[in-house]
């Protein structure tokens, strides 16, 4: 076990009760939805009491150099089409939509009670130029063995990926169990539907990167999205680094900025103050 799986473990009281099974089920037999708010979004966010009781606490940063970097990439390249690859409850396309004047975003998410609570939000917002997409970003569309995190909603994977994750994961650690099928798709596919290329690409599927750059091809040639993205996998950061792409670590939580080659003159300002791999 890694050591923040074993600070988890020991001091964190909601990790606890979602590793005891009967706790567990008692408090999901409890839970139910709620708005939350934060000084960072213009409006409120739909989540579960309990099972996202951490986004109850806005004084509590979630990933902040991860925040700051999309807050300048905003700033900077003023993005009017973003994507959020493995949206979870969308905390990302709500921060861009209020940091810039969006004309499109969709939010890929496969796990059927983060999409009914991302259809919530927009629905409350009312915009009809964000999109969601239900469904797992791999190599191939059609459809995909996927474990279900009914935990904490966030660490949800395709079954090969969870097969060949280590022990000390998330994923692992509360011991998911419940396999369900989804529907896949690719970016290129995605893109083929879609006018409007991705300025600004976040992508957090839990391990799968590789199967999401894989299917990402024309995308990728065309040189044009920024891509800020957790990987867990050195494959993926090779695969941009062969496309002579920049790749930049943005914090030890395996979080990771991918700039194409015509973007990097833009770029220096943010890429000052990150590591190059």
């Amino acid at each position: 076990m890694n050591l923040l799986a074993e600070i988890r473990g020991r001091f964190h009281p909601l990790w606890q009760i979602r590793r005891t099974p009967w706790l567990f089920r008692i408090f999901k037999r409890l839970d139910f939805a709620v708005w939350m708010r934060s000084r960072s979004l213009r409006l409120p966010m739909r989540v579960m009491w309990f099972r996202d009781m951490s986004w109850l606490f806005d004084s509590i940063p979630k990933e902040p150099e991860l925040n700051r970097l999309i807050e300048q990439l905003c700033e900077t390249f003023k993005p009017k089409v973003f994507w959020d690859v493995g949206a979870n409850l969308g905390w990302f396309t709500w921060l861009v939509n209020a940091k810039t004047e969006l004309r499109e975003s969709v939010l890929f998410e496969p796990l059927p009670m983060n999409a009914k609570l991302l259809r919530q939000t927009i629905e409350r917002w009312g915009c009809n130029h964000i999109k969601l997409v239900e469904a797992a970003v791999a190599d191939h569309s059609g459809k995909v063995s996927f474990l279900a995190d009914e935990q904490s909603g966030a660490t949800s994977q395709i079954l090969e990926i969870f097969a060949s994750s280590g022990e000390a994961s998330i994923a692992h650690t509360y011991g998911i169990t419940k396999e369900i099928t989804v529907r896949s798709t690719t970016l290129d596919e995605e893109l083929a539907n879609r006018a409007a290329v991705p300025d600004l690409l976040k992508m957090d599927i839990e391990e799968a990167e590789v199967l999401a750059l894989k299917g990402a091809e024309n995308l990728l040639s065309l040189g044009k999205t920024l891509i800020a993205f957790e990987c867990h996998r050195m494959e993926a950061i090779e695969m941009l680094q062969a496309r002579n792409w920049s790749v930049y670590k943005v914090d030890n939580q395996n979080n990771y900025l991918a700039i194409p080659p015509k973007m990097m003159e833009q770029a220096k300002k943010i890429t000052s103050t990150l590591v190059l791999i």
